[in-house]
């Protein structure tokens, strides 16, 4: 099993630090071995690369990777129908697996290799936890794969983890405090919800609490968010962005510049309807390519929206870096006749740190398209109509459509909530 090195703030500071000529002969020898291993033992790929008239040695290394067809959620769960329970995408028996996980819609994941995804462990290291670091970890551990996956990641780097999963938050406050629990990990609402417990049961959370750092994931996380975070509990907050049938795809170091794309995967950024590369710096969907050699996932499509940094991060990272995660292929909304994309929501209420939750929601009137932002505005704002025409302002200059604000009390806008409510009805 892989553990870090002594420098704790790489897994590996070689691999993550090697030049790309050096880089790139690793992951071309993964790639071919994977697709040998897909094109010989998996029925599902051997028949999509078939129908696509895809022989294997039409792919020598990474820019022959195009000539594949794209892989979608939608074709697993298909697969996984007509031919259970993994869909035919397995290279090994299905008896080999040591765990079957269950996603939300019923999707089956084989598990049994977490010990060897070394994607997570980059992405603590990144984010600050270190040998010996007491963590908790918020994630669900019911069914799905992902907190399994981060339970493993922690061994890798020498810390211990407390698995919490995710609800209780009175004994979560608790934990933190009594245990000295220096690392959280979960998503960043929840950690919020912790600190305002906290606060409620008399805590001075800067002085009480131990914690240090926090990785959060699988929700976006605005700036305005992660600073109330940061100032409130006085530690850094590092993104990771990842899906669990990939692994991590991203994340933060200490500078915060992008997201790094680790060591044992292949990112791409393309046009969601041709599957080919699109310029550098330029908008795409993010697209992933795992070397697992019992489950392959080989140019799987996320639906997320993102695109190549071209800085160069001062930690020293050499591989390529996301920009960030900008939204969904499929969740951008047209009020009359502009497309409203959730990222553009997000950078804009990102510029207004009074602002605690927003959603848009669009409705329709008398043929005409209505966008009205609902926004819980910190209540100690002394003038929060003001607020309110700075935001009308700004909707109409960034997005390009207007719209209005609403302001509704603190509590109004659940969690996990949809960025954009699209409410209109069509006879």
């Amino acid at each position: 099993m892989p553990t870090a090195h002594q420098d704790s703030e790489y897994l590996d500071r070689r691999k993550e630090t090697m030049s790309e000529e050096e880089r790139r002969p690793i992951l071309n020898d993964l790639l071919g071995r994977t697709l040998e291993l897909a094109f010989l033992n998996s029925r599902a790929y051997g028949e999509i690369y078939g129908q696509a008239g895809v022989q294997p040695g039409d792919v020598k290394d990474i820019d022959d990777l195009s000539r594949l067809p794209l892989l979608r959620m939608s074709d697993l769960v298909e697969r996984q129908n007509q031919n259970p329970p993994f869909g035919g995408f397995e290279t090994v028996p299905p008896d080999r697996f040591q765990r079957v996980y269950v996603n939300p819609g019923l999707i089956y994941q084989p598990g049994g290799w977490e010990d060897e995804d070394t994607s997570w462990a980059e992405a603590m290291c990144g984010a600050g936890f270190k040998r010996g670091d007491r963590l908790i970890n918020t994630f669900n551990y019911h069914l799905w794969p992902f907190a399994f996956m981060l339970d493993e990641s922690a061994k890798m780097i020498g810390a211990s983890l407390v698995p919490a999963g995710a609800g209780n938050i009175l004994m979560q406050v608790r934990i933190l405090q009594t245990l000295e629990i220096k690392g959280f990990l979960g998503t960043p609402s929840f950690l919020m919800s912790l600190a305002q417990r906290a606060e409620g049961l008399g805590l001075e959370v800067r002085r009480d609490l131990a914690l240090e750092a926090a990785m959060v994931g699988a929700e976006m996380l605005p700036e305005s968010l992660r600073q109330r975070l940061e100032d409130k509990l006085g530690i850094t907050i590092r993104q990771c962005y990842g899906t669990v049938f990939l692994g991590c795809l991203g994340y933060e170091c200490r500078h915060a510049t992008g997201l790094h794309v680790p060591e044992n995967v292949i990112v791409e950024i393309v046009d969601p309807v041709t599957g080919r590369p699109v310029p550098e710096g330029v908008t795409g969907e993010i697209v992933a390519t795992r070397f697992n050699p019992a489950y392959p996932m080989i140019r799987l499509a996320t639906g997320d929206l993102s695109l190549f940094s071209r800085e160069q991060c001062p930690c020293g990272r050499t591989g390529p870096m996301l920009k960030k995660v900008l939204g969904r292929v499929d969740q951008a909304t047209k009020v009359g006749s502009t497309f409203v994309h959730p990222w553009q929501a997000d950078e804009l209420m990102a510029r207004y740190p009074e602002a605690f939750k927003y959603q848009v929601v669009v409705t329709r009137d008398r043929d005409v398209d209505r966008m009205t932002f609902h926004v819980e505005i910190d209540e100690g704002q002394s003038d929060p109509d003001r607020i309110q025409r700075r935001i009308e302002r700004d909707i109409e200059e960034v997005l390009g459509v207007k719209g209005e604000v609403k302001a509704v009390p603190r509590g109004t806008i659940p969690d996990f909530h949809k960025k954009i409510d699209d409410r209109r009805q069509w006879d």
